[in-house]
């Protein structure tokens, strides 16, 4: 097999020639004459190697071209091509339009029964360029560590094991009394730094300047203690006190619980890979829900506290490492409401960083709304 290596992403290449792994017994390489596509290259063949061992590829197997010289590609792939076992497949996809016409031209003359395609991660097809010649449907898939490493990076940590049914259950409680959680959360927050375990307490008086009903309190207290959120929870005259045990556990109460409602909404979907707190190696921030199917990525941030225009920012600039424009981004909001004026500046953020915004009240359908993003995103895939 000849992959060609160019464009912004090696995705669909690694793609393509997934599909034909344990077809060919070598693969060889046409790349773009940077530092970055041969890093691109190596990745590539990491992965497909991991895939079928038995696959050959030598130094002599990878050539640098400059890719708007019909010439030079013409004649690096003849010299590519002129050894080295039978060819059976050409993956054209992402490079340049100099390259891939100069590289059709010469396995056209000279290896007419080779399958020589393009794939489309949209609608997920292998398609032959020949006339006559069916589209083919993907049946391997890439996982999210996949996904990532063919940009640079490789996975230091997620946190997709740490979920249990529990806290599942725990996040579709705090999702259906929403509007409860955003006011009591109010009176729980203790900043991030809060050292554990720690007996915590919250006035009578406090309660009601949040027009909390007592009765609604004390059952939601009573559902966090049931689910092993908090403990020694006790009513007084004047205030209730409970006790949290672990970080983690003030963690998810503070608005990660969001997080792994969405990752466990998202694993009913269907994709290929869905992944929970994903942190990459040299790379700053972490990726709160990462889904993955059909070589198509979409991330998701969420939020439950306070947030701004600027926190679109920083979700876009995430996004940009991992495939720009093809990579759909979901910013998720806990809050009902928020000021209108922010608001305003947070919707021309989002519109102006292609990033969609699904506010609270959505959240019942949050399942449907991935599902329709992966599918027919708001802002297509380019």
């Amino acid at each position: 097999m000849l992959i060609l290596i160019g464009g912004r992403s090696a995705v669909p290449a690694l793609s393509g020639a997934l599909q034909f792994v344990n077809e060919i017994d070598r693969i060889k390489f046409l790349i773009c004459d940077s530092e970055r596509y041969l890093q691109f290259q190596k990745n590539v063949a990491t992965v497909l190697l991991q895939e079928n061992s038995n696959i050959k590829c030598d130094p002599t197997d990878i050539n640098s071209v400059d890719p708007s010289n019909f010439d030079e590609v013409y004649i690096a792939t003849q010299s590519l091509l002129s050894c080295g076992g039978d060819l059976l497949y050409v993956n054209l996809t992402t490079v340049p339009q100099t390259m891939s016409i100069a590289v059709y031209s010469y396995v056209l003359r000279n290896h007419k029964d080779v399958l020589v395609f393009s794939v489309n991660t949209n609608i997920a097809k292998i398609i032959p360029l020949v006339f006559g010649k069916r589209q083919i449907d993907f049946n391997r898939s890439l996982t999210v560590e996949n996904y990532v490493f063919m940009f640079g990076f490789s996975t230091f940590r997620k946190k997709t094991n740490s979920i249990t049914r529990t806290l599942i259950n725990a996040s579709k409680y705090l999702m259906r009394n929403l509007n409860l959680y955003n006011k009591v959360i109010t009176l729980i927050r203790q900043g991030d730094n809060i050292k554990t375990p720690k007996t915590l307490s919250i006035k009578r008086s406090k309660i009601d300047e949040k027009q909390i009903l007592y009765s609604d309190l004390i059952c939601f207290f009573e559902k966090l203690k049931n689910f092993n959120l908090i403990s020694n929870f006790t009513e007084e005259n004047s205030s209730l006190k409970y006790r949290i045990e672990k970080k983690k556990d003030y963690s998810f109460l503070n608005g990660e619980w969001l997080e792994v409602f969405v990752y466990s909404e998202a694993q009913k979907c269907g994709f290929d890979s869905v992944e929970f707190g994903v942190e990459l190696d040299n790379y700053r921030g972490e990726i709160d829900v990462f889904c993955l199917h059909r070589a198509n990525a979409m991330i998701c941030e969420c939020k439950t506290g306070k947030y701004s225009s600027s926190d679109i920012d920083e979700f876009s600039a995430k996004a940009e490492k991992l495939g720009g424009s093809y990579c759909i981004k979901l910013f998720i909001v806990g809050e009902l409401d928020v000021d209108d004026k922010e608001k305003e500046k947070i919707l021309n953020k989002a519109k102006n960083n292609s990033v969609v915004l699904v506010f609270g009240k959505e959240l019942y359908g949050i399942q449907d709304i991935l599902q329709s993003e992966m599918k027919h995103p708001t802002y297509p895939r380019r």
